[in-house]
C-alpha cells in the first residue's frame, strides 16, 4: 500500500521540523557559546569553548538521531505507537520552550524553536488522520 497524503504530509512537516531546529541552532551559535561559558564561569570554571561547542555539536548529532530514528520508525516501518512517543517529545519541548522562553526572553532560537514545534504538531496530526491509521492498520493485518 502507497504511502497515504497524511504520511506524506507528515513527513513534510516533520523532516521540516528538523531542518528548522538545525537553522535555530546556526542562528543561535554565538548565543549558546555564550551561554555555555557563562554556566563554567558561574561554576567557577574557565571558560572552553572547546568543550562548548563539543557539547553543542554532541547534542546536535544526538537530536538528529533520534528524531530521524523516529520518523524512520513511523514513516517507514510502519510502527504506530511510535507516534505516541513522538508526541510525548513534542509535549516535552512545549514545556522547555516555555520555560526557555521565561528564562532567557525571546529570541532567534527561540523564533525558530517554536516554527520547529508547530511544525512537529501538524506532523503528529497527520499521524491521527483517518488515512494514516487505515495506513497502520494495514500493515497490522486489521
Amino acid at each position: 500500500m502507497a504511502k497515504p497524503d497524511s504520511i506524506k504530509k507528515f513527513d513534510l512537516f516533520y523532516l521540516g521540523s528538523i531542518v528548522v531546529g538545525l537553522l535555530g541552532i546556526v542562528f543561535g551559535w554565538d548565543m549558546m557559546m555564550e551561554q555555555m561559558n557563562a554556566d563554567f564561569v558561574a561554576q567557577g570554571l574557565e571558560p572552553d569553548s572547546g568543550i562548548a561547542t563539543g557539547a553543542i555539536i554532541g547534542g546536535t548529532v544526538l537530536g538528529i538521531v533520534i528524531s530521524l530514528a523516529l520518523w524512520f520508525l513511523i514513516s517507514v516501518s510502519r510502527i504506530e505507537f511510535v507516534k505516541w512517543i513522538l508526541a510525548l517529545f513534542v509535549l516535552w519541548s512545549l514545556f522547555t520552550m516555555a520555560v526557555g522562553i521565561s528564562a532567557t526572553g525571546f529570541d532567534m532560537v527561540q523564533i525558530t524553536g517554536i516554527l520547529s514545534t508547530i511544525l512537529s504538531i501538524a506532523a503528529i496530526y497527520m499521524l491521527f488522520r483517518p488515512d494514516a491509521k487505515e495506513w497502520f492498520a494495514a500493515k497490522r493485518g486489521d
